[in-house]
């Protein structure tokens, strides 16, 4: 903890100027109101053992005042959490599970990335968007190389043919796209999702044509 100093020191039998006295008095008030903002608090200064149960409730924290630089690594585990989690926008951080279970609906609205040349070829930006490509003329969706772009294994891209132009998924040199009869959309308004399932592995899944 921080130390309180006091600036001036009186003997007896010594005339006390009213200045001097004030500015004791103002030291402490710093100090005390440092304590109130706890900027007079020593880094671990108060650890868990000294915190009575329930005493720091949510109504006592600031908002914003408790960062992830705050927490130490695995300070907090599941048996911290209560069992009813509400997760709210914008930012519920990094999932570090596999899978997350759900009672109920789930709401999710699809970011769309607009095209309207003859050919295209995937970005990371596009990863789980609808990739709506509209032209008069015949068009090709390129799947890049992973070492052009490494979308992650179950990266899913919905492609959807707005125009009359034919879209044509391709793999670029060294990736293969899967797909059945064909690699074609079928007529204007068909969608297929490609879904990554290897490094440079894809298979197109929906309304295609050989």
């Amino acid at each position: 903890m921080a130390v309180l100093t006091i600036p001036n020191t009186f003997v007896d039998a010594t005339t006390i100027v009213a200045a001097d006295h004030n500015a004791n008095f103002t030291a402490v008030k710093d100090f005390v109101d440092g304590l109130a903002s706890g900027a007079n608090f020593d880094g671990g200064a108060i650890n868990t053992e000294d915190l009575a149960d329930s005493s720091v409730s949510t109504a006592k924290i600031q908002d914003d005042a408790v960062t992830a630089a705050k927490i130490a690594a695995g300070a907090v585990g599941t048996s911290e959490i209560a069992s009813s989690v509400t997760l709210t926008t914008p930012n519920i951080g990094v999932a570090t599970g596999t899978s997350l279970t759900c009672t109920g609906n789930v709401i999710g609205h699809i970011a769309t990335n607009a095209q309207v040349g003859t050919t295209y070829t995937l970005v990371a930006a596009d990863d789980g968007k609808v990739l709506e490509v509209s032209n008069a003329s015949a068009i090709t969706v390129t799947v890049p190389l992973n070492s052009s772009v490494a979308f992650t294994v179950g990266t899913q891209i919905l492609v959807l043919q707005t125009g009359a132009g034919q879209i044509t998924l391709a793999g670029a040199a060294g990736v293969t796209v899967n797909a059945t009869p064909g690699l074609k959309l079928r007529a204007q308004y068909s969608s297929a999702t490609l879904i990554k399932r290897a490094t440079d592995t894809w298979v197109a899944v929906g309304d295609l044509s050989a």
